[in-house]
């Protein structure tokens, strides 16, 4: 995970900022919503890396439908500026409602922008066409953008620092 990460800020760090047509100027991690103890290792990896400020986030202790998509699952350690762009990470994808909870979250708290980088997607071979989706899937291929599924968009084809 550490390596995927650290390959999506080198390469593409820049990608989220082009796209939203404003700089980076804050990050967070999508803490666990399960009463992990101690600081996440996601945190710790993105902390290392990340551009900006922090925006802490933190999880409710026993959140009311975990599964569903609530600002009320998180609570932000901050006030956000007007023009702030918040990068949130996520270590797995399930079903959205995590990053999507602490999206809100961090709109709540000011962020005008917020870009979303998920490191893994957790998909279940056996429900629905998910086998047939996942064989029909390319290799990984490294170079194209994490934002937009093709190429970066500064047109370079490496959008990081």
């Amino acid at each position: 995970m550490a390596m995927l990460l650290l390959h999506a800020f080198t390469r593409h760090g820049s990608c989220p900022a082009h796209l939203a047509g404003m700089p980076i100027t804050h990050w967070a991690s999508v803490p666990s919503l399960r009463g992990r103890q101690g600081v996440h290792p996601l945190h710790r990896i993105v902390s290392g890396w990340a551009e900006g400020s922090e925006a802490p986030l933190t999880a409710v202790e026993r959140p009311a439908a975990p599964r569903a998509v609530s600002a009320a699952h998180f609570i932000s350690g901050v006030r956000l500026p007007p023009e702030s762009h918040v990068l949130l990470v996520d270590d797995t994808w399930v079903q959205g409602g995590h990053a999507q909870s602490a999206a809100l979250t961090l709109r709540a708290a000011g962020a005008a922008q917020i870009s979303t980088l998920v490191v893994a997607r957790w998909i279940k071979p056996g429900f629905g066409k998910n086998a047939a989706f996942l064989r029909a899937l390319p290799d990984y291929d490294p170079t194209l953008c994490p934002w937009t599924g093709t190429h970066c968009p500064s047109g370079d084809g490496h959008a990081g620092p």
